[in-house]
């Protein structure tokens, strides 16, 4: 271009400006990540995420620690301020935290000051939405279709991934007998805070998206994800601020569930737990006998007559459900004591079949309501073995310790010889018989499930009472515990059924040391790494390094054992 200065060559650039010999190596700066351990996160290094150590910190002789501390780029700066703000005018109000379940040490520093007062892989057609093709339990009669990308824009195509393929993954015996109140929840509890909720959606979905193996640029989907976690996160904190310890919205305990199920299926450290807490205080809030005094001249959807009540119970439902997960992982006491899904929520309405939300009769109702009871006393005896384990690291002397372990033995014990009579059908049978009808197969289904959890409830019992793993009697108790948990987890659960057994297989996994029991294992977790959640694969790296170090040391680390296990949710 005329009268343009002659462009420097790089020769003269650097005569001009010798490099100084005694200057440190400038590092080229990364962009922030926003998943990995603490250490790859500070130094601004992409983290390959695999537990107990990534590659990072094994090179560099670090101790690896995955930490909730995820915090998106696009968090309002402002809102610790305003978070603070909001604490010191609660407690310029009189209100008190000390009903409430406090922040355990490696918790701090999340997203939110929670400041409230009161055999078979699925087998994958394409990506995107799934319809079930008959009423059966069963899941490998689903099919997957790419949703329509060229008719819809990004957010439309991930509302419609999550309403008709994450929906039936996070309920996972869904049928339409059982219904699926997920893909009705917008409708049931849409009001104030309608926009946020389907954007939690949308973000699940995008997720969902992206961990899916088949799926093509899920980097792009990935962002999209945190993008709109991270909206979500922003508006969620700013909406529990204006509701000044009165947050008893049925929407904002929805949110703060299923960003606890976002966190749990694609996080790699434990992020989910500040959104349990958070949904825990929420009910604990909705419960408050100060609370429902003060709305009672509003339309609660606490009153027995409202009908938000059949939702009410079943986030209720789900919440207990991962909350027993979590004490299960963590070896600590339930947010909120007892069986609350019982008390407050008027029975389980989770999975085994939703009643309050069926659409059609089912011949199996009847047998499926006795599986729910059944599953609620199990929960209940999950909670206190993990009550005991949190007693057990505070030192308890010997008499204690039995007199607990005695009465958790005879519980167990007792739910066998008291469990209802369906359960009969599974003895003698070691996989689901040849001709068996859809509704013979369901009911085989669901009895193996909760069957698997209560014999692996005798050994996460047993392994809470001797804090290591109990693999050396081969004929005991243990033994035959294992090995009935692995046969039914094995041969009776398939497809989409197989999510519901991930804790059972885990925990009788850790126990054996047979390389074929280890091998059957690891191909049925493999198998299900393909539903696209982060769980279930980080279960499997967790059995890896129990089966490698027993193999070579005859023993593990058992606090970096529990560590493993406490970040990551498996109910």
């Amino acid at each position: 271009m005329p009268g343009s200065p002659p462009r420097k060559s790089a020769s003269t650039r650097s005569a001009r400006q010798p490099r100084s010999t005694t200057s440190a190596r400038q590092r080229k700066w990364h962009p922030r990540v926003f998943t990995g351990c603490l250490n790859c996160r500070k130094r601004h290094v992409k983290c390959d995420e695999q537990t107990p150590s990534c590659a990072n910190c094994t090179r560099l002789n670090m101790t690896c620690t995955f930490s909730l501390t995820f915090v998106p780029l696009s968090i309002d700066q402002n809102s610790s301020a305003r978070s603070a703000a909001a604490s010191s005018t609660m407690a310029s109000q009189g209100t008190s935290n000390s009903d409430l379940v406090a922040a355990s040490s490696d918790d701090k520093g999340g997203y939110f000051e929670w400041n409230l007062s009161s055999p078979d892989p699925l087998p994958y057609l394409s990506i995107g939405q799934v319809a079930p093709v008959r009423d059966s339990m069963e899941g490998p009669s689903l099919q997957f279709c790419l949703p329509a990308q060229v008719q819809c824009s990004q957010n439309a195509m991930y509302y419609q991934h999550y309403l008709f393929t994450v929906s039936t993954l996070l309920i996972i015996f869904d049928t339409p007998c059982n219904s699926n109140p997920y893909r009705e929840l917008l409708s049931l509890v849409g009001n104030e805070h309608s926009a946020l909720l389907q954007s939690t959606m949308e973000a699940l979905g995008a997720m969902h998206l992206a961990s899916l193996p088949q799926t093509q640029n899920r980097s792009k989907h990935r962002t999209a994800a945190i993008n709109m976690y991270a909206g979500v996160v922003t508006q969620l904190r700013q909406a529990l601020i204006l509701s000044k310890g009165q947050a008893d919205s049925l929407e904002l305990l929805s949110i703060c569930l299923l960003l606890c199920m976002f966190e749990k299926k694609s996080a790699t450290d434990a992020s989910w737990k500040v959104h349990l807490r958070g949904a825990s205080q929420i009910v604990q809030a909705m419960y408050s006998p100060g609370l429902t005094l003060a709305n009672r001249d509003a339309k609660s959807s606490l009153t027995l007559g409202n009908d938000k009540l059949p939702i009410r119970r079943f986030l209720v439902s789900l919440l207990s459900y991962l909350d027993v997960a979590a004490s299960c992982a963590t070896g600590e006491a339930p947010f909120i004591a007892g069986d609350y899904w019982e008390t407050l929520g008027g029975g389980w309405q989770y999975n085994l079949g939703v009643p309050d939300f069926a659409a059609t009769h089912c011949t199996s109702n009847r047998e499926l309501a006795q599986v729910r009871s059944a599953w609620s006393r199990l929960m209940s005896i999950q909670a206190e073995i993990s009550s005991f384990a949190k007693l057990q690291r505070s030192g308890l002397d010997q008499k204690q310790k039995d007199a607990i372990h005695g009465d958790l033995v005879y519980r167990l014990k007792n739910w066998h010889d008291s469990a209802p009579n369906v359960f009969l059908q599974l003895e003698g049978l070691d996989g689901i018989p040849d001709g068996a009808t859809d509704s013979e197969v369901d009911i085989l289904t669901v009895t193996a499930c909760v069957e698997s959890y209560a014999l692996a409830c005798t050994v996460y019992l047993d392994r809470v009472a001797t804090r290591r793993i109990q693999v050396t009697d081969c004929h005991g108790e243990i033994k035959s515990a294992v090995d009935r948990v692995l046969t039914l987890t094995l041969n009776f659960s398939r497809g989409i059924n197989q999510l519901a057994v991930v804790w059972p297989l885990l925990t009788a996994g850790i126990a054996t040391i047979d390389q074929q029991q280890q091998n059957l294992c690891r191909q049925k977790i493999s198998d299900m790494k393909s539903f696209g959640f982060k769980h279930v694969a980080r279960a499997l790296e967790t059995l890896e390094y129990c089966w490698q170090h027993m193999a070579q040391d005859d023993n593990i680390d058992y606090e970096r054992f529990e560590a493993m296990l406490s970040s990551n949710l498996v109910p």
